[in-house]
Order: structure tokens, then sequence, then C-alpha cells
């Protein structure tokens, strides 16, 4: 990244750094949203709910994410700052209330909260990557490759130490000045990311139930609709796309005015779905053809592939290694992406340099998650969220609480903001979008359909989840 010079208001950094090439960026923004939003969480969504969910998380990309995702980098890159501080400059500018800048606050909380509870599934990976590299699970009955999942979450001293190991590794990373420490990460990190699934997707067609995974995947059924499947396929794709976090309005901040917005929000969802869609038929393939059920919910990649992996007569242990490798990849990425919005404020608000805000939000990062490391134990607790038991306590309370309730949350006063408080006048000639009727459309979207279909799914969260 270069850096551009810039007067000083507020928190804004007298300069601003600069994304070094438009690829660097497109990998950056691509990184923030393929992670395990895509791998584990869409997967198990999808698992659980069955191929209609597919159709209404399609739609919800289509209609509501896409927008945002423009809404987001065109907000970071007009008001060149951190989330709040790009809200509240162009609030200032247009002569609108400051307490627009709640934007900002809402995605820098609701990005360290998922933060504190993915670090603690990014835990279970690194433990299955080890296990797998080492070969524990080679020759194992079936019974017992599956039950270690459930033993995992029981035994608190695993998952603190690679909770403790994932939070290192990132803090570590981000810690470094952007250019050095998050683009560089991501040149590096995507390739491998890409190269591993294809890869394991290859291998899926070989030795997987190829056809019933994509029947699985793609059955429609209308009667299975029911407002739980409304909120979690909107939900899903909020958060599979990185939006209403502040990370999409921190890495808009570092592009240059000249670049097109609208290639960069459609390289984000065209490469996240079809990530998704990729991972999916390959997980599926190979839990169908070995015989096992796709409705494990989160732990459906821990307690389905471990065992298919340890059944291979040949080459299990690396085609295991491999795929725990790929999660933990994709937990990285999204983990950058997930703290570096608290570390950029910080920075800026209180004059910080980087390497202190990273261990001070790290540190703040690695306490809250020892309730989601110990809610399956010691803090462990149930309630009822539309008519199903969550029995992990902080971990499926911070869970929701996040990802069903902030993010949409967000998301809904962004589309707001985006639609009906910025200058409409300049507004297409800032997205650098030539087209009349993308433009009109995506105004369509942003103005109308976005805000009316979350406001639908916050009612059903917030009114109807018993």
């Amino acid at each position: 990244m270069t850096v551009e010079n810039q007067s000083n208001q507020g928190d804004l950094p007298r300069s601003r750094p600069k994304w070094g090439s438009y690829p660097a960026f497109l990998l950056a923004t691509i990184g923030s949203s393929i992670g395990l939003g895509n791998v584990w969480r869409f997967p198990s969504e999808l698992g659980v709910h069955g191929g209609t969910f597919l159709y209404l998380y399609l739609i919800s990309v289509a209609l509501v994410a896409f927008p945002l995702i423009l809404a987001e980098l065109w907000i970071g890159r007009v008001g060149q700052g951190n989330p709040v501080a790009s809200v509240r400059s162009i609030a200032e500018t247009e002569h609108r209330s400051g307490l627009w800048q709640v934007i900002g606050w809402l995605g820098i909380l609701t990005s360290f909260l998922i933060f504190s509870f993915y670090s603690v599934v990014a835990s279970w990976i690194l433990f299955y990557l080890m296990s797998s590299i080492s070969g524990a699970f080679v020759d194992m009955p079936a019974e017992i490759v599956q039950n270690s999942f459930g033993a995992l979450l029981r035994n608190t001293d695993q998952m603190l130490i690679w909770h403790s190991v994932f939070v290192l590794l990132v803090v570590l990373v981000l810690s470094r000045d952007v250019r050095h420490g998050l683009e560089r990460s991501v040149r590096f990190l995507m390739p491998v990311f890409i190269g591993i699934l294809v890869w394991l997707a290859l291998y899926a067609t070989e030795v997987g139930d190829y056809q019933t995974a994509y029947d699985f995947m793609f059955g429609f059924d209308a009667s299975r609709i029911n407002a739980e499947m409304i909120v979690s396929a909107l939900t899903q794709a909020l958060f599979s796309l990185s939006i209403g976090i502040g990370i999409l309005i921190m890495y808009g901040s570092y592009l240059s005015q000249d670049k097109p917005l609208f290639l960069g929000a459609g390289s984000i969802m065209l490469f996240d779905t079809g990530i998704a869609l990729l991972m999916s038929v390959t997980i599926f393939s190979i839990v169908f053809a070995f015989g096992m059920q796709p409705d494990s919910g989160f732990g459906l990649i821990f307690e389905t592939l471990p065992v298919a992996f340890a059944q291979m007569t040949e080459n299990g242990v690396w085609w295991s290694s491999a795929f725990f490798c790929l999660l933990l990849v994709a937990a990285l990425t999204s983990g950058f992406a997930l703290l570096e919005p608290t570390i950029a404020f910080l920075v800026d608000r209180l004059s910080m340099t980087r390497r202190i805000a990273a261990w001070l939000v790290g540190a703040g990062a690695w306490l809250l998650g020892l309730l989601s490391v110990y809610s399956f134990s010691e803090l462990r607790f149930s309630f009822y969220y539309f008519g199903t038991e969550r029995q992990d306590g902080f971990f499926d309370l911070l869970s929701l609480l996040s990802i069903h309730i902030l993010l949409p949350l967000t998301a809904l006063l962004i589309a707001l903001f985006a639609g009906w408080r910025m200058p409409t006048i300049s507004d297409r000639d800032g997205l650098k979008q030539k087209p009349f009727m993308s433009y009109r459309v995506w105004r369509l979207c942003i103005c109308y359909l976005a805000p009316t279909i979350i406001a639908v799914v916050l009612l059903l969260v917030l009114f109807f989840p018993g």
C-alpha cells in the first residue's frame, strides 16, 4: 500500500494507506468474505434446511447483499476513514444527523463479538489439523472418530490452547502495517485457499456421490419455507459476505477514487457464492458417499468428514490434512477482516501505534472468547430460539446476537443511509458505473427492496423467535 496525505479531522489520520494495486484490493475484499462463513457455516445451514435454503440464500445475495456491498465500499471511499469516522464525515458534509455514526459503532462491535466465538471454531480446526497431520484418525473405528468432536467440546484445555494460538496468529499479522501485514498475507493465502479447494473438489467428484449431493443441494420444496429459514438465509448472506461489520467500509477507504466499485462488489459476490457452492458440493459428495447424514449442524465438517477420511484406504492423511488446512486459511482471512475495523479505529481515534492497538484488541477478543470456550462445559446453559433448544450457552447466544440481530440491524441502517442520506447527484459518478440501468436497479434495491426485506427479518427475529 502507498500513503496519501490528507488533513487531520477528528479520528481521520493525517495520511491514509492505499492499496498497492486494484488486484490487491480485490484479493483482500474477496478474502474477507471467503472464510468460515462459506466453508463452515453455509454447508451446515444447507445441511440442516435442505436445498430450499439455497434458493432463499441466492435471493438474499442478489437483492440485499450485493447492493449493500456496493454501499459500504462507497461509504468508505467517500468518508476516507474507519467505519465511525467515514459515516460521521459524510453526515457532516451533507448536514445530516451525527447519530448516523452509530452505523460505524455497531459494525465495530459486531465484528468484535463475531471474532470472539469465531476464534473458538478456529480452535477446532487447528485441533483437527494437528490430529490429521499426526495420523490420529487412521484405522480408527468410525464411532470413535465421530465422537471425537463431542470429546473436544468437553476438553476446555485443548480449546483454550488452540483458541490462544489462533488469536496470536491473527494479531501477529495485523500488528504490522497494512501493506506488509494484511495485504501481503491475503496475496499469499487466497491463491493457496483456491488451489486446495479445487484440488479437493476434483477429488470429491471421483470418490464422492456427486449426483446425490447435487440433488440434495438443488432440491426445492416450498412447504419447508418457514420464518426460521428466511431469517437464516438472509443472515447467512450478510455474514458470508462480511456485510455490517465495517470491514468493507475500511477496505473502501483504502481504495483510490478512480477505481470501479461495481467490479469489486460483483467480484466479491460471485467469488463468495461460487466458493460456498463448490465447498458444499465437495462436502456433501463425501458425506453421502460414506452413508452419513448432512444435518449435523455446526458440527457437520467435524463429525462427518473425519470419519470419511479415516475410512480411506489410501492417502487419507493427506486429504484430511489438506481439508483442514483449507479451513484454517479461510479462518485466518476472515479473522483478519473481523479485527481490522477495531484496530483501525483505535489507531485513528486514540493515535495508538498499530502494534499496540492490535495486541490490545487481540487481548480483549481472547478474553471474551473464553465465554465461548467454556460454553460447552462449566458455563453451559440452554434457551429456545424458533422452537429449537440451543444448548451451548454463550457460544449460541453471541452467535445469534451478532449474526441474527446486530448484522441485519447494521445492514438496515447502512441501506437507509446510503439510499436516503448520501447525495444522489454525485453517487453515480462516485460509483464509477456507466450503464445507467444497472445504477437504477441498484438505487431501487438500496432504497426500497433491501430495507424492506431486512426489516421483515428483524421483526421475525425480535417478535417471533419462540
